[in-house]
Parts: C-alpha cells; sequence; structure tokens
C-alpha cells in the first residue's frame, strides 16, 4: 500500500465536529457526479488508507465502467459492469470530490479513481467512511422504505408505527423503516409535523401520520433543492457548500424564539442525540 498522502496548504474540510450527511445531502452529491461518472471506465484506484484497502481490492475495480450512480438511503452507490456495486458511506467528514486532474493538495485523501475523463477523490478527515463492494442490489434488502417514493404514505408508516414504544425522532432515524433522514432532518420534519420528538411512535393518530408523511417529503425535497445543509464538513462534488442551514426551523436554535409562536426553543438529549423542540408547536 502507498503511504503517501497528498500535502496541502490549506485543507478543504472544516474543523468543527462532523455531522453526517443525510439523504439530501448525498442525492446532491449524486445529482452531481452522475452526469460527469456514468459510462466512464476505471482506469485505477488508489489506495491510501488501510481500512479501506481491507474493505476493498482496488485492482478488481480496475477496467470496470460505471454504469449509473444513485442513492439509497444515505449511501452512494456505483453501479458497475458485471453486476457489482461500489458502496460509498461518507459518514461524518468523507466526501467525494470529482476533478480533471490529478491531485496535488488535497489533505486526509483515502482513495484517488482515475476515470477515462478525471480523477474521482474519497477524502475523510475523520476517517469514518466506508468503500466497499456488493453484490448487485445488495444494499436494497438491508434498507427500509425511500422516503420521497410514493410508497411511503400513511398506509405505510401506519403499518410501522403500531405498537412501536419508541420515540418517534428516534423511529424516523431507523434505517431499516425510513431510509435517509438523520439528527438534523427528523427534528425539522417534526417541528413542520407539529410531533413532539419523545412521543411514542405507537401514539401518532392518522391525522398526525399524514401530517408526518407530508413534512418528510416537503422537507427533504426542499433540502435538496437547496443542496443540502452545511453545518461542518458536508461539501457537494464539486467542493461548494449546501445553503439549506439558512432555511432551518427548529435544528441548533437552543434558547431562540421559535419562529412560528415566539416560545423559547428547548434543547434535550434523546438517546445520546441533541434533540431541538418547541414546546409549544409539538404535541
Amino acid at each position: 500500500m502507498c503511504k503517501r498522502f497528498f500535502s496541502a496548504s490549506a485543507p478543504i474540510v472544516k474543523k468543527k465536529r462532523g455531522k453526517m450527511p443525510e439523504l439530501p445531502e448525498v442525492e446532491t452529491i449524486v445529482q452531481g457526479l452522475k452526469p460527469k461518472l456514468a459510462q466512464q471506465k476505471i482506469g485505477q484506484l488508489r489506495i491510501y488508507d488501510p481500512k479501506i484497502e481491507r474493505m476493498l481490492v482496488g485492482e478488481y475495480l480496475s477496467g470496470r465502467r460505471i454504469i449509473n450512480i444513485r442513492r439509497r438511503g444515505k449511501y452512494i452507490v456505483f453501479e458497475l459492469n458485471g453486476d457489482l456495486d461500489l458502496i460509498v458511506h461518507l459518514r461524518m467528514s468523507g466526501g467525494l470530490l470529482y476533478q480533471q486532474n490529478e491531485p496535488q493538495s488535497i489533505r486526509w485523501v483515502r482513495a484517488v479513481m482515475k476515470l477515462d475523463d478525471g480523477f474521482l477523490i474519497f477524502q475523510d478527515r475523520r476517517r469514518l467512511g466506508v468503500m466497499e463492494l456488493s453484490r448487485s442490489r445488495g444494499l436494497d434488502l438491508r434498507l427500509g422504505m425511500e422516503p420521497l417514493s410514493s410508497d411511503f404514505n400513511s398506509d405505510y408508516l401506519r403499518q410501522k408505527l403500531a405498537g412501536s414504544k419508541r420515540p418517534i425522532k428516534v423511529f424516523l432515524m431507523d434505517q431499516t423503516i425510513v431510509a435517509g433522514i438523520g439528527n438534523i432532518y427528523a427534528q425539522e420534519i417534526l417541528f413542520v409535523a407539529g410531533v413532539h420528538p419523545q412521543r411514542e411512535a405507537r401514539s401518532l393518530n392518522n391525522n398526525e401520520i399524514r401530517k408526518l408523511v407530508k413534512a418528510t417529503k416537503s422537507i427533504l425535497a426542499m433540502a435538496i433543492k437547496h443542496q443540502g445543509t452545511t453545518v461542518s464538513d458536508f461539501q457537494n462534488a464539486d467542493a461548494s457548500e449546501g445553503n439549506f442551514q439558512n432555511f432551518l426551523k427548529v435544528y441548533g436554535r437552543n434558547n431562540k424564539p421559535c419562529l412560528v409562536c415566539g416560545t423559547v426553543i428547548r434543547k434535550i438529549k434523546l438517546q445520546g442525540r441533541t434533540t431541538y423542540f418547541c414546546e409549544k408547536c409539538q404535541k
């Protein structure tokens, strides 16, 4: 394994505590990469991190073509010829950058994929990200419903909520039930739906379930439109930042007035995750 890391005069990632990219951020990256990488052939994959090397045999990818790029939950899936998927999970501080020239000044590089036209760079300051091979569609079997699909509706959610004593926020973040929602968007969705994050999932009535489905789809769609939320490390495939942080209604607003009713936003810990909510708007 080559142990050389590219030097850098200025890091491309911020040094704040990382926030894991969720569905809108991953979708934004996929939308940026797809027109550039689809149908390109992989010439070589250079790995600079032993963890990635254990997950992936770089030589096995050489000569394979990228047929399609898609998102599944919080994962980026490169569909390759030969019924293989190259799966990437960015975790807390990972990023994928595409550029024409070979990188010479990027820190935290873990892998570089040489393509027909340009280079795809996997960088990760905290070295938590994942890059692995899987048989086609293997990931789909492990994950729950895509919240922006037509199948994610009141009937589906009602069936899954029935009998669950978990807090509704924890329920929404279960990737085997709803794929792609994390800490930030769960809070924004519950605020818009008017549901308290500590409510038992099974306690929601039909009207609240309908509101929750509607809020889920609208919040995620709007976040994608604004290219995701950058509160720490997240960057798009061209190194630009998201903009949805300017539209957050509750996340990160501790002790600030609610944008709807003026009540002071509260902050609690819910199963180890910081959670913001409005006591008046969310019941």
